[in-house]
């Protein structure tokens, strides 16, 4: 184990058993587990239909499937010393591919919701070996695992279903979230309530069809306590680049909002004007459109590289 504030670290595991899963977003949710900012936990989860396929499901299989389970979650974790204000950090630190995995899409379903007129379903084989899913003999996409769902309990009372995203994370479907980075979410109630689900083994930006290549995961994490640096919605960075999220009822308004955080974060951490703020991102900014299919909410994600700052 490794000190952390000359305390011994702990490293600890929740497993996909149904005592550790819930359904809704609820801050009354009593935590299944408690741990110490700094502590490790690897959390297993299950998949987005909570096993309501298999690999030899068919598209017939889709319209009996419970949608009342859709994205069960791992937790909720309760994080001594993380209250209203503070930032949780999540520091991504591996994930543990299941066997196989599946997406599904049809009438009415993604960003193109006229496009189909009939359910389609799809078994994905994975070559951990090589790193690629195969969805035939001709067409493969390379792993690039990651959780669509990370979140702190949201600070309204009531359940809410996971779908959309929202201010605490939850249902972000963010691909950049993958090991090695790292995760900030605010917290709105006392011991923050973490819970991670929707395991993914590919998706690209936007996941335009409705559902990923989605699959049994287990997440390794390290969650530490931030006092002092409140955020108003989720970031992330990794050793290449610092990310600001923004959340909309149209993808401008999510645009527009993680742009304006991401000048907010220049001129505080850089100490530079707002103008010369906007000119740099202007230069250097990339826009991620995350998240598309998961009404009323859209996703857009700023990207800033942090080789562009020298010596300031």
């Amino acid at each position: 184990m490794d000190h952390f504030s000359d305390r011994m670290i702990r490293h600890h595991f929740l497993s996909r058993e149904e005592k550790n899963i819930h359904t809704r977003w609820n801050r009354d949710i009593p935590p299944v587990l408690n741990i110490k900012s700094g502590d490790l936990i690897s959390m297993e989860t299950r998949d987005a239909s909570d096993g309501a396929f298999t690999p030899d499901s068919t598209a017939a299989d889709i319209a009996a499937r419970d949608t009342g389970r859709i994205h069960p979650l791992t937790g909720p974790v309760f994080v001594e010393g993380a209250g209203p204000g503070d930032v949780l950090k999540v520091d991504i630190l591996e994930y543990e591919l299941g066997d196989w995995g599946w997406s599904v899409s049809g009438p009415g379903k993604g960003l193109l919701p006229e496009l189909l007129e009939r359910d389609y379903f799809k078994a994905w084989r994975y070559d951990k070996e090589s790193g690629y899913a195969w969805f035939n003999e001709h067409v493969r996409v390379k792993l690039a695992p990651f959780c669509g769902v990370l979140g702190t309990a949201p600070a309204e009372r009531g359940e809410f279903r996971t779908g959309p995203p929202g201010k605490h994370g939850g249902n972000m479907d963010i691909r950049y979230l993958t090991a090695g980075t790292s995760l900030y979410l605010p917290v709105w109630v006392e011991g923050a309530l973490f819970s991670a689900g929707d395991g993914h083994a590919a998706q690209g930006d936007g996941e335009v069809g409705i559902s990923a290549i989605e699959t049994e995961l287990t997440v390794t994490l390290r969650i530490s306590v931030v006092h002092g640096e409140s955020i108003e919605e989720p970031r992330y960075e990794t050793d290449h680049y610092y990310a600001t999220t923004g959340i909309g009822t149209t993808i401008l308004e999510a645009a527009q909002k993680a742009t304006g955080y991401m000048i907010d974060y220049v001129c505080s951490r850089y100490g530079l004007e707002k103008e010369e703020a906007y000119v740099i991102c202007t230069a250097a900014l990339d826009l991620k459109i995350c998240e598309t299919v998961d009404l009323p909410n859209y996703l857009v994600a700023a990207h800033l590289p942090k080789e562009i700052f020298l010596s300031i």
